[in-house]
């Protein structure tokens, strides 16, 4: 009896209706109740006990009511949740090599390196003539906004007794100036170069960048110096002079004319002078001898202190020196360039007629150009000379480089 209602309930939960397998297990409960009857039963025996049956039977069909019963009720379950796989680590994606092909950023250049002056302050050649001011570098020139001066300007006493002798010395910044020479109308003489060429002015196109006029060399006919601008030889160079010199890259050179012979296709121009005063840092030797130091000539009366004129070059080519001294002998023009930084200079021209450095600019706004200052006093010249009236003598011009 308890395996048929297990049988019942295990069919029932498989999805049999009950309804059709009631009918069917009442059936077979009968015949099984039969059977076990007569098993109880005395061998022919006939009694029918009722008794007995209805008791037997109502067990079995209450068992079979609990095993057949209506199937309970299936708790509802959702959808099992699929365990997802573990994702695999994330490798790290490799950066892609540059390709040769790709366009390269260039590093933004460097900074310009800063102007070379003003020089360092120097020490005065003799402490006993020396004043206060000596090596100690001014303005002279201004330079564009935010920028050092161009020309800057300081003094030399350069006698160890005579404390009235004195140089000014200009320092021009070489890398934001230009420097140019001109012949004059008349020096130096030639027959070579035709007199278009000889204007004796700033060219007009020159002039609104004009800083400052300098002076030039001898005259002709005291030495024969040679000089050449833009090809134009006016007189053949002598091969025991010194030189002053620009290249076609816009360097500088001082120097002996050996060193620069044959180099003529390399150059702007040049403009020889007497012997080096200072050749690679050393004084020339004659310059303390009384008699060979007149090749750096003197007066008219044969003395040889008067004011004299010179160019140098520092150690780098990027200042070039300027100065100008009062009643001054060579030696001591050349101790007060050495002084200053000069590694290298020649003497210009001398006595008080010839020597120039006139400051240009426009005293006011929409004046001309002309000459609104000069380096020391009591210099000659007319207000608008080398912009107007022509220069009958050689002379160099600077001026201001655009951007």
């Amino acid at each position: 009896m308890f395996k048929m209602a297990l049988l019942c309930r295990v069919l029932c939960s498989r999805g049999v209706r009950c309804a059709t397998e009631r009918r069917r297990r009442l059936a077979q409960v009968a015949q099984l109740a039969q059977r076990l009857r007569r098993s109880v039963q005395p061998p022919g025996t006939l009694r029918y006990d009722r008794g007995m049956f209805p008791r037997w039977l109502g067990v079995s069909v209450v068992f079979f009511a609990v095993a057949c019963g209506p199937p309970a009720a299936q708790p509802t379950v959702g959808p099992v949740p699929t365990a997802q796989p573990k994702a695999p680590p994330t490798a790290p994606v490799p950066t892609a090599a540059p390709s040769s092909t790709a366009t390269l950023v260039e590093p933004a250049p460097p900074p310009p390196p800063p102007p070379p002056v003003p020089p360092p302050k120097f020490a005065p050649p003799f402490e006993r003539t020396a004043e206060s001011t000596d090596g100690t570098w001014e303005p002279l020139v201004k330079g564009g906004e935010g920028e050092p001066a161009l020309l800057y300007r300081t003094t030399v006493h350069p006698h160890p007794i005579k404390g009235f002798i004195y140089a000014a010395i200009v320092a021009i910044d070489l890398t934001r100036t230009h420097i140019q020479l001109v012949a004059g109308t008349e020096e130096p003489e030639t027959k070579t170069v035709p007199e278009s060429k000889r204007t004796g002015l700033v060219p007009l196109d020159k002039q609104d960048d004009l800083l400052v006029i300098i002076n030039g060399g001898f005259m002709a006919k005291h030495g024969k110096y040679g000089m050449m601008v833009g090809g134009d030889e006016f007189l053949t160079p002598r091969e025991d002079a010194c030189a002053v010199a620009k290249r076609k890259d816009g360097s500088m050179w001082i120097g002996s004319w050996s060193e620069l012979k044959g180099k003529n296709a390399e150059l702007d121009y040049y403009r020889q002078t007497p012997v080096c005063m200072i050749e690679k840092g050393a004084l020339h030797p004659d310059l303390d001898d009384d008699y060979k130091r007149r090749k750096w000539g003197g007066q008219n009366d044969g003395r040889k202190d008067t004011r004299r004129s010179a160019v140098g070059l520092d150690a780098s080519g990027k200042i070039l020196f300027y100065g100008l001294g009062e009643w001054v002998f060579p030696k001591d023009m050349a101790v007060a360039m050495k002084a200053a930084g000069a590694v290298n200079a020649a003497q210009l021209d001398i006595n008080w007629s010839y020597t120039r450095f006139l400051i240009m600019g426009k005293p006011t706004p929409g004046a001309p150009i002309q000459v609104v200052d000069t380096l020391i006093p009591k210099i000659e010249h007319t207000k608008r000379g080398y912009v107007e009236k022509p220069a009958t003598r050689d002379f160099f011009y600077v001026t201001r480089k655009r951007p």
